[in-house]
């Protein structure tokens, strides 16, 4: 198992010294085997506390954490035994915001900065540099570029590819889509897949976007109030019954394929996942 939660919680303290419990008795265990995961949940549910806790940039106020091994707990920062680094290389945190983690002159350079803190020579750095500009979308021009006079999208990109140059085993990303037009969402989408697919990458992405958890993800963890309240299937997830209890919005293709079914009384035995499935699934139905 590469990460698990064991009856974990945190606790934030409030400028008024009081205390803001975030996440609380979370039981979790994510694989590592290559899963593509979307954490949903409304704003203040505990998401991105809960991915914080993932690569130990926060630590339990209660319970414990494994992370590929390394134990994590309320004593971890006071202990000088525990080495939190190795958990930076092998779980990858991309913020919402990709200014928060460009900061060099160049594209080039912001890039090869992870693997270099890891212990990686120049060359090998820029070698990965050039590899790893092209698994995000990127063309090698825009090594030399300052990361400063990119696009939005562009950013998320090349913020997404100083992660990745790291090679880690679980790539966590959040809102990375927010923001974008329609056309930037799926292009960016379609890295993520990539990404998950030929590096064998576990990926999870917080969104709020359920076109996204429904074409996209083969797991689904939903955050509410601060606990977990579900974890599994995307095609269960989205059943009447949760969408009322949870308030989530009907995935487009959902809808439509729902309404196909009412107006033409057919049925579909597999509920298409995407558009190019429902007309495959349209056609095989009218046949």
């Amino acid at each position: 198992m590469a990460i698990e939660f064991e009856r974990v919680s945190h606790q934030y303290v409030g400028v008024d010294q009081k205390g803001y419990l975030a996440i609380e008795d979370i039981r979790l265990n994510i694989r590592g085997d290559g899963e593509l995961i979307a954490l949903i949940g409304e704003t203040g549910s505990g998401k991105s506390t809960l991915v914080q806790h993932m690569n130990a940039l926060l630590q339990p106020t209660q319970g414990r954490m494994n992370i590929f091994g390394i134990k994590v707990d309320n004593l971890t920062k006071k202990r000088k035994d525990v080495k939190l680094t190795p958990i930076r290389k092998q779980v990858g945190l991309v913020f919402q915001f990709p200014e928060y983690q460009l900061f060099e002159e160049t594209v080039e350079k912001d890039i090869m900065f992870g693997p270099k803190n890891f212990g990686a020579s120049e060359a090998d750095a820029r070698e990965k540099a050039r590899e790893i500009i092209n698994v995000v979308g990127l063309d090698e021009s825009y090594l030399s570029r300052s990361p400063f006079n990119l696009s939005g999208g562009e950013k998320k990109r090349a913020s997404i590819a100083g992660i990745l140059a790291m090679e880690p085993d679980v790539l966590i990303l959040d809102e990375p889509t927010s923001g974008l037009d329609p056309l930037g969402r799926n292009a960016l989408l379609e890295v993520f897949n990539t990404i998950h697919e030929t590096l064998n990458t576990t990926v999870i992405i917080i969104t709020h976007d359920m076109n996204t958890v429904y074409e996209y993800a083969k797991r689904v963890l939903v955050m509410r109030e601060g606990t977990l309240v579900y974890d599994g299937d995307p095609l269960k997830l989205f059943s009447k019954k949760n969408i009322d209890r949870w308030n989530l919005d009907k995935p487009e293709v959902l809808a439509l394929a729902q309404d196909i079914e009412n107006k033409f009384d057919i049925h579909f035995d597999t509920p298409p996942r995407n558009k190019t499935m429902l007309k495959d699934a349209l056609k095989e139905a009218l046949k």
